[in-house]
Formats: structure tokens, sequence, C-alpha cells
């Protein structure tokens, strides 16, 4: 993940639980507001809301939201405490449309270690 060292960053911790997701949501909107960022600020929500709940469901711990970029693009990283790497799931009534989706939205997507857990990140323009 190359950024460059004029971007922008934002971190937000989601509080786990019911709810995560829709604080993170409104984090992101505040934050694409704020930076003047040009993309599509729904794909970016969509994006935040998917890594957030899969964290909050699958991971170890809380999950932490960054954000990085500008007016041209973003780059969303969430982490969490589990080293286990998310893979697509079946899709279906109980999930599995998450990573999906986001390979369809970003430019391009990866997971790197963090710690004791990882870090999901994916890049949008």
């Amino acid at each position: 993940m190359d950024v460059p060292a004029t971007d922008l960053v934002a971190d937000f911790s989601p509080p786990g639980g019911p709810g995560s997701a829709a604080l993170a949501r409104d984090f992101t909107r505040r934050t694409l507001t704020g930076w003047g960022y040009r993309g599509a600020h729904d794909d970016v929500v969509l994006v935040v809301s998917e890594l957030v709940a899969n964290a909050d469901r699958h991971g170890g711990g809380l999950a932490v939201l960054r954000l990085t970029g500008g007016v041209e693009r973003v780059l969303v990283e969430v982490s969490d405490g589990s080293a286990l790497r998310p893979w697509p799931r079946p899709r279906g009534t109980t999930g599995g449309w998450g990573l999906p989706l986001i390979g369809r939205l970003a430019r391009r997507w990866g997971v790197l270690p963090r710690g004791d857990g990882k870090v999901v990140w994916c890049e949008l323009a």
C-alpha cells in the first residue's frame, strides 16, 4: 500500500457489537465530505460497512478503521485482533456477499498481518 505523505488520515474505533457499522458509516460520510472526496461516497461507505461488520463478526477484539486519502482517492483499512485471513464464502441469506462486493468496488484490496491480528484494506478512486 503506497500512501503519499500528503494524504489526510482519519482514525475511528467503533465500540463493537450492534451499531458499530452504522457509526463507522457516519464517520466515513463526515470524513469524505470534509476532505472534498470526488469519488462515489456511497461506494466507500458500503465498503467500510462491510469491513467493519466482518471485523466485528469474525475478528478478534475491537476493529479500528483508518481512512487515508484526499480528493482523488481513499484507502480504507480495518484492523482487528484475529490473524485469520478472510476468505470468500458462498453467497446466501447468511452472508458471503462482502468480499465479492469489495472486489467489484475497489481498485485493489488485500490483507496484511498487523501485530497479532490483520488489516483488511482496499483503495477506491
